[in-house]
């Protein structure tokens, strides 16, 4: 009878040693640590001065500014200095996001020839002539997240910033600027 009362209770141990084993960590049911995660918001269509500019002529003279060159245009996307190897995945959400392809510049080589006649602007003294390209702006964001041991989801923003890119298509229009 002890025989096998001791064989009873060495197999009630050894099967909730079993148990205890199999039922490993918490976090062993949680899933995989997913790492990062970056988010488009704020989002707005906006006008970016390129690099082609008529001379500056005094705003109330009145008459017409003219540009007319052979030349590239280019205009940069901003707030992107700090990305570093981030940008083309931030480039890729936003393009997705506002459905054009966005990137870090945008130039062609034309030649170019606008007249637009000149303004008189109040509290300015002088006007000029530009091209501005159709670019977009937003708040892009990255998030670090995983779940910690009791298998809460956990996540931390790392960073925030405004960026403006331009897009990649030719969408451009001669406007005036003041100083």
């Amino acid at each position: 009878m002890r025989k096998i009362a001791s064989s009873v209770v060495a197999s009630a141990i050894l099967a909730g040693g079993v148990v205890a084993v199999s039922a490993g960590p918490a976090s062993a049911a949680c899933p995989p640590d997913p790492g990062t995660r970056y988010t488009i918001t704020n989002k707005s269509t906006v006008r970016q001065s390129t690099n082609l500019h008529s001379d500056w002529m005094y705003d109330n003279l009145g008459g017409t500014l003219t540009y007319n060159k052979t030349t590239t245009a280019a205009v940069n996307a901003s707030g992107t200095a700090t990305l570093g190897t981030e940008a083309g995945v931030i480039f890729a959400k936003a393009s997705a996001s506002f459905s054009v392809t966005l990137g870090k510049t945008w130039t062609k080589s034309s030649s170019w020839s606008y007249t637009i006649p000149a303004k008189n602007k109040a509290g300015k003294t002088k006007v000029r002539m530009t091209m501005f390209h159709e670019s977009r702006k937003f708040l892009a964001t990255k998030y670090a997240y995983h779940y910690d041991a009791r298998c809460k989801y956990v996540e931390k923003k790392v960073w925030s910033k405004w960026i403006t890119a331009p897009v990649k298509k030719d969408s451009n229009v001669w406007g005036l600027e003041w100083k």
